[in-house]
């Protein structure tokens, strides 16, 4: 069994394919960096073996009922560091061009890796570098047009609704729970579920912190939990908790 094998399907809560072609800065617009944390603790129960006897040392788990085969895993992983965010080049419709890389302390380590971050927090990066869940998590937020004040009904909440052909479905809620002078506090409840072999559900609670004025995320709290049920092959619980908080940033200067 795989430790952590289903991490990193959390990325597929956006998407990620081949980039298009974009024109290059000659320089960095801005420079923003976000100190981050990072949890993930994983349980699964499968049935892996005919033997129910199987050596717990051998297989890391503890042995199941009677002739069940079943094993039950655990596991967990953390870490802290940086995040730096490029910004290249800004389009018309608010759409940013972005290199984003991280430096962990421990093992969430990553050089930079170019991105096209969408308002409705759309993502797409480059698939042959590495971009750990939790820059996903920054990157959505990043759209100039993130909060886009047409699209806010009286309860100062939008939604975004998204089937895809793939069997992936997303239900995304948002409100603005304050707004002092631009200066918000944004509630997001996420569901994305995929059709298929596993049944993945990922449900997600995230607390925003955002600076209307300049279209910058500056803090993030999201709490994930993912549940994948294989049916006799077994299933897998993962939760997730990332933070965010914008640390350093070049563009406030201009």
């Amino acid at each position: 069994m795989t430790f952590f094998r289903c991490a990193a399907i959390v990325a597929a809560v956006v998407v990620s394919a081949a980039l298009p072609a974009v024109v290059r800065a000659d320089a960095s617009m801005g420079q923003l960096v976000y100190n981050f944390t990072y949890s993930a603790n994983q349980s699964i129960t499968a049935r892996d073996s005919a033997n129910s006897l199987e050596n717990p040392s051998e297989g890391g788990g503890l042995a199941g009922g009677s002739n069940s085969g079943e094993s039950h895993y655990a596991g967990n992983l953390t870490d802290k560091g940086t995040m730096t965010v490029e910004i290249v080049k800004k389009q018309p419709d608010g759409t940013l061009v972005v290199t984003i890389s991280e430096q962990g302390e421990n093992t969430r380590r990553a050089p930079a890796a170019e991105c096209v971050v969408y308002g409705n927090t759309h993502v797409l990066c480059d698939p042959n570098k590495t971009v750990y869940t939790e820059e996903y998590t920054l990157l959505r937020f990043l759209g100039a047009n993130f909060v886009n004040p047409s699209q806010l009904d009286a309860s100062r909440h939008w939604s975004i609704v998204e089937n895809s052909g793939d069997g992936m479905s997303v239900q995304a809620d948002y409100t603005i729970n304050s707004n002092n002078s631009g200066i918000m506090q944004i509630a997001e409840k996420r569901s994305v579920k995929e059709s298929g072999a596993g049944h993945l559900t990922t449900d997600i609670e995230t607390k925003i912190g955002y600076d209307f004025t300049r279209s910058v995320t500056t803090s993030v709290d999201e709490y994930a939990t993912q549940y994948t049920d294989s049916g006799l092959n077994g299933t897998s619980r993962t939760t997730y908790q990332t933070t965010l908080q914008l640390v350093s940033d070049t563009m406030a200067k201009t």
